[in-house]
């Protein structure tokens, strides 16, 4: 018997926003219920279709993206009230997250530089290069097999994600590029992932965890920190600092442009 689907379009979503605003729902909430059934719609394979299977899948998908455990239940809330909506109310979730008041661990940069330090110290090249390529570089750890020797040579490596619905482009900075081309060349590798196992396969997730964590004892950093999901996020923070002390410095130069420009163009200069 063929799996029962529903087609979900932008229609839908609409009826549904203004089926809530008639019972009273605030713009915000409405905005908020928008920003994730878009989110949800992006992230549907292309016949936009929803089944059984979709709510455990997305819920994956958004704890695998770093999303804490109180962000994904209100993902899941909004996915259970559109479902209601749609008579489907067989595929809600019940698989909430319990533990949405524990403080997430924070890997800081300082932090991350001692596990490089420590990895580098015991010599474990590999765990050295996996900390960088994730914490450094801003890799995910799903995309990982997509880090092939041939991108190596190009510096730039064409990430697929969303089930190959979306792609973004990552130059690799070129010091951990030579590090890398060293290791493989080292490896005897011509081809295929970088990081893979003697069979040429990618590396498990918990083989990655495992070479991520070896070194933290001696890095000082607390063992839950040392993963690939503290590196990401760690990355993520980086990225948003030097975004907003950009946004300060362009502002500060505006403020300045104007001053000098009301000294020669003001109404009383």
């Amino acid at each position: 018997m063929e799996e029962a689907r529903e087609a979900i379009t932008e229609g839908k979503i609409e009826d549904f926003l203004d089926h809530l605003a008639r019972k009273g729902r605030g713009e915000s909430s409405l905005q908020s219920y928008r920003r994730i059934l878009m989110g949800l719609y992006r992230y549907l394979p292309g016949d936009k279709s929803i089944g059984e299977a979709t709510g455990p899948l997305w819920k994956r998908h958004l704890e695998e993206q770093g999303f804490s455990p109180a962000t994904v239940n209100s993902h899941l809330s909004v996915w259970n009230s559109f479902l209601q909506y749609l008579g489907r109310r067989q595929w809600q979730m019940e698989d909430f997250n319990r533990e949405t008041e524990r403080i997430q661990p924070e890997l800081s940069r300082r932090e991350y530089l001692r596990l490089l330090a420590a990895a580098k110290q015991l010599g474990k090249e590999k765990s050295y290069l996996l900390i960088k390529t994730l914490g450094g570089a801003g890799m995910r750890i799903q995309e990982l097999p997509q880090l092939t020797v041939e991108a190596l040579e190009t510096g730039v490596v064409e990430l697929e994600y969303h089930n190959s619905r979306q792609r973004r482009m990552l130059h690799l900075p070129e010091g951990l590029r030579a590090e890398l081309r060293d290791y493989v060349r080292r490896e005897g590798k011509e081809s295929g992932p970088v990081f893979a196992t003697q069979e040429g396969e990618p590396m498990a997730r918990t083989s990655v965890n495992y070479f991520i964590s070896v070194v933290s004892r001696d890095a000082r950093v607390s063992e839950e920190k040392a993963t690939p999901r503290c590196l990401w996020k760690m990355y993520q923070e980086t990225c948003r600092e030097i975004r907003s002390n950009v946004a300060v410095l362009i502002e500060q130069s505006y403020q300045r442009m104007l001053e000098e420009e009301q000294l020669v163009m003001g109404w009383n200069a």
